[in-house]
């Protein structure tokens, strides 16, 4: 894949280069839109001010409880911004790839983790598509052998074009299991 290609961060495309093995080829590689997909947190974040103003009737109410509202308004307030902030910095950490042998998800975070995904573990490749042309690409990764293989659901988030992504994956897992490439 072409420099031009890679609208990635510098960080991101180095260590996305690092975890290519030799021969193997980027087709396409992309990150989550932090806040798009963010807006779904948005319920959550809401619920903390009502969270906070019910917590204000139990001080009105008897003032001696002062350590029971301190700790509800903590809770209240507390979690839903740690899991906004810790969300939000997970998915700028993370980088999706689709090569000639593979899909990828790499984590940047610490410690740094890259998760491979060849075309013999994957059962199917399903897109769920918004009204802007982003969206979710879902695949189901198959794990164990004989009949004890179970099915869990991995994916790249709020992704650009996720039609021509999931097509790209679906043509290039063809590809990969004819050629009998695995892990």
């Amino acid at each position: 894949m072409s420099e031009a290609q890679l609208a990635i961060p510098t960080e991101m495309e180095q260590y996305l280069r690092s975890q290519i093995k030799p021969g193997e080829q980027v087709l396409w590689a992309g990150t989550t839109d932090v806040p798009g997909r963010m807006k779904r947190l948005r319920p959550l974040v809401l619920a903390a001010p009502f969270g906070i103003f019910l917590c204000s009737f139990v001080f009105w109410s008897n003032p001696d409880r002062w350590l029971l509202v301190l700790l509800s308004l903590l809770i209240w307030a507390g979690i839903p911004a740690f899991v906004y902030w810790r969300q939000s910095a997970h998915l700028r950490d993370t980088l999706y790839a689709v090569t000639d042998r593979r899909a990828l998800i790499l984590s940047l975070g610490q410690p740094r983790r890259t998760e491979s995904y060849p075309p013999d573990k994957i059962e199917f490749v399903h897109p769920v598509v918004k009204k802007s042309g982003r969206g979710d690409l879902y695949f189901t990764l198959l794990r164990g052998t004989g009949t004890r293989t179970e099915s869990f659901k991995h994916g790249f988030l709020d992704i650009v074009d996720v039609d021509s992504v999931a097509r790209l994956m679906r043509e290039t897992l063809a590809q990969g299991q004819e050629r009998g490439d695995s892990a």
